[in-house]
């Protein structure tokens, strides 16, 4: 792996990319000392010597060399990201952005001594530099590190951030995950949202780690479950987002379960056209589906999700310590996705949750987790806007969504896509020779998850018609053919029917 280090000069790039590659067992290079061996001069006096255009050639020349090898960390020159050459060679790499307040990057460069760039005022020159090149570092940083407190410091926390699992560009894995938010949302103010059970928890301690570096954080709570996504919630935010002046570099951070982050999401997405979005999830549901992907939505009265957007957060932080205060029921109801993946998606899933005779813990719980998201994130590459593959993932979900819808919200959506499960299974069973209906009833039961809708199946009908997943061609449900592979298949109404009534007969 290589590793770069972007950032304004003072930001101890240098100093603490050495550590860092000590710490890792890393090879280390530094762009501006690889200038002074070639050319036998410091780089700010190559810089008189040279001009600046001859001295960002020989940039790119050790930035290329500098990319080349393996297990690296490379400390670049603070202009370094204004050659666009320069940065399509960082995207190639992981990049890691460092900063700290103005004082303090004054203080280590000494009035700018040796620093050509911030002659002949450094106080000015340096809030010009921050103006500039900021939108550059901001393009190619996966994330940013504050540096104000001792190197040693910085590095920790840098290597814990590595230490991640990196499920995909801006999804990361691991105990301890939402401790990084903060290196996702800028320079600016923050919008966090939350639902009650979690403003004297999880959110305390997410404000503190927003608010680092004197930015603003608001913290907004929101209508516990379905509620928060309404129109009026929609709305309300909307003024306030407005009312804050919130620029379009200000993020929205969403935390909370898959309600908070559908919500979150769509709020990003619409306001000013767009805005940074963070997830942390905190609930089984969103940890293995709904934060990820980048689907947002609002409901309506005549539909779960119908108003919504494609917006893909800029980070999604999985951190299953957050479920340690999550209720028993709610922890289980969420599994219902995880098992979901595993009979659609993940036959070596389903296999670990065939050996489940209590919901899992620990190192269980990690692999069912960062399994499921593996394989959702999978589909959404393939398929980012739901225009094929990906509509895999909503097995179980037709049946299951009408039920949400028909029971007014009381039922959560884990126990309605339980429900939705085990319908379709018994339908493919019956009509598509899918073989393994009993082993996935048998999950659902010795979870204790509902698995019929103790209603009529006429009402549920009405649902079932304004699902967005119908089109103009017709009905459409996804069925499992096998463990671990399922298909989009189109029905007839007769056939929904069928759906409808096996999702509310009891399980014989």
């Amino acid at each position: 792996m290589i590793v770069a280090l972007v950032g304004l000069p003072g930001a101890g790039k240098s100093r603490i990319g050495r550590e860092l590659a000590q710490r890792l067992g890393y090879a280390f290079l530094d762009t501006d000392q690889m200038l002074q061996e070639r050319f036998g001069a410091p780089a700010g006096e190559l810089y008189e010597r040279l001009g600046e255009s001859a001295f960002r050639d020989e940039e790119t020349r050790s930035l290329r060399e500098a990319v080349q090898g393996t297990d690296t960390v490379v400390s670049t020159g603070g202009g370094t990201v204004l050659r666009p050459d320069n940065r399509r060679l960082l995207r190639e790499v992981r990049v890691l952005g460092l900063t700290a307040r103005d004082p303090q990057l004054l203080s280590r460069l000494r009035g700018g001594r040796g620093r050509p760039v911030l002659a002949p005022n450094p106080a000015d020159r340096l809030q010009a530099l921050r103006r500039d090149r900021l939108p550059l570092y901001e393009e190619v940083a996966e994330a940013w590190f504050w540096t104000e407190s001792a190197p040693s410091r910085a590095v920790d926390r840098i290597t814990d951030f590595l230490a991640l699992g990196h499920l995909a560009p801006g999804v990361y894995f691991g105990r301890g995950a939402r401790r990084f938010a903060g290196s996702f949302t800028g320079f600016g103010r923050s919008l966090l949202l939350t639902q009650p059970p979690l403003a004297d928890s999880w959110a305390r301690s997410l404000v503190d780690n927003l608010r680092y570096g004197e930015r603003q954080v608001t913290l907004e709570v929101v209508p516990d479950g379905e509620a928060a996504k309404d129109f009026a919630v929609y709305r309300n935010l909307l003024g306030r987002m407005a009312s804050l002046a919130m620029t379009r570099d200000e993020a929205v951070v969403a935390l909370g379960g898959g309600a908070v982050t559908d919500l979150g999401g769509f709020l990003a997405a619409s306001y000013m056209r767009g805005v940074p979005l963070v997830n942390v999830p905190t609930t089984v549901v969103g940890q293995a589906d709904a934060a990820l992907g980048g689907k947002t939505g609002l409901n309506l009265p005549e539909g779960k999700n119908l108003v919504g957007a494609f917006y893909p957060a800029r980070a999604t932080l999985i951190d299953p310590e957050t479920l340690r205060t999550l209720p028993l029921a709610e922890f289980r109801d969420g599994l219902a996705e995880v098992l979901k993946c595993g009979v659609g998606l993940d036959a070596e899933l389903f296999e670990a949750c065939a050996g489940w005779r209590r919901p899992p813990a620990g190192p269980a719980l990690d692999f069912a987790l960062a399994r499921a998201a593996k394989a959702k994130l999978g589909l959404v590459a393939a398929d980012p806007k739901e225009s094929g593959v990906r509509a895999k993932l909503n097995l179980g979900h037709t049946a299951g969504h009408a039920v949400e819808a028909a029971s007014g919200y009381a039922l959560s959506h884990g126990s309605s896509v339980a429900i939705g499960l085990s319908a379709v299974v018994r339908l493919a069973e019956q009509r598509y020779a899918f073989k393994h209906a009993d082993a996935v009833l048998g999950v659902l039961r010795r979870l204790g998850l509902p698995m019929h809708y103790q209603g009529d199946a006429s009402e549920l009908w009405g649902y079932l018609v304004h699902d967005k997943k119908n089109g103009s061609q017709g009905f459409r449900i996804v069925v499992p053919r096998r463990i671990g592979q399922c298909e989009v298949v189109s029905v007839d109404e007769e056939e929904m029917r069928e759906l409808a009534v096996l999702a509310c007969t009891p399980v014989g």
